[in-house]
């Protein structure tokens, strides 16, 4: 069926979802350690949408940030620290402007953008130079720190998104991930992109179906460490 034919029906899901789906808050906490209380630790700093918020746990020590934060320290075998800036709804127009002028120097940055821009229909040179400029801000910022973009999830699988308006959604977000990998491509020194697998475990969301619960996000978490490490800038 045409794509024009979809919209109307789609347009009319997504405004019944905006109403009806559960709004979930954003996870606790701001910022922790891993690995003991005292000494240098390395630094992990998350910027983004609501997967940086922790949106869909209870603690940010549960959300992606923490997470990874976690699985490094145990690769480390030493302490590393984490903080968390993100907030729901967050383009990557928003994060460039509000987020990013405000983060720490960091030795990895952790980036999650793009699901907000499919959504709202934001194209996709508009959300490269996002994400072009958001990456020269944190080398300026800091020029050693290895930068990750956690990629956009296959929307189509989410169980808060019926058909047409999750297929048609996940056709932008390939666009932006498509446009993503122009930012980063291969072999492109301390800078990566994280593509996600062709499918999705049905288990692996929050109550609004939408977001990932702590055990996806576990998950999420080691495939971009393991990304991390297997292009050889780990530390």
């Amino acid at each position: 069926m045409p794509t024009r034919l979809l919209l109307p029906v789609a347009l009319v899901q997504g405004l019944w979802l905006k109403l009806s789906t559960p709004r979930l808050p954003p996870a606790r906490g701001r910022r922790g350690r891993v690995g003991g209380a005292e000494g240098p630790a390395s630094q992990v700093v998350g910027l983004g949408d609501s997967i940086i918020a922790g949106t869909g746990v209870g603690h940010q020590r549960e959300a992606l940030t923490g997470q990874f934060a976690r699985r490094w320290h145990e690769h480390l075998r030493r302490p590393v620290e984490w903080h968390a800036h993100g907030f729901n709804g967050a383009t990557s127009a928003v994060i460039l402007r509000r987020i990013a002028p405000r983060v720490p120097a960091a030795d990895v940055y952790l980036i999650s953008a793009g699901v907000n821009d499919a959504v709202l229909g934001v194209r996709a040179a508009s959300f490269e130079a996002n994400l072009r400029r958001l990456r020269q801000m944190l080398e300026e910022k800091s020029p050693h720190a290895a930068i990750v973009f956690a990629g956009l999830p296959p929307l189509e699988q989410f169980p808060a998104l019926p058909w047409p308006l999750g297929s048609l959604l996940a056709a932008r977000a390939r666009e932006l991930q498509a446009a993503a990998r122009r930012v980063v491509p291969q072999g492109a020194g301390r800078m990566l992109c994280y593509d996600f697998p062709p499918q999705m475990a049905r288990d692996g969301f929050a109550s609004d179906g939408f977001h990932p619960a702590a055990q996806a996000c576990d998950e999420w978490a080691r495939q971009l460490l393991e990304l991390w490490l297997r292009a050889g800038v780990g530390r």
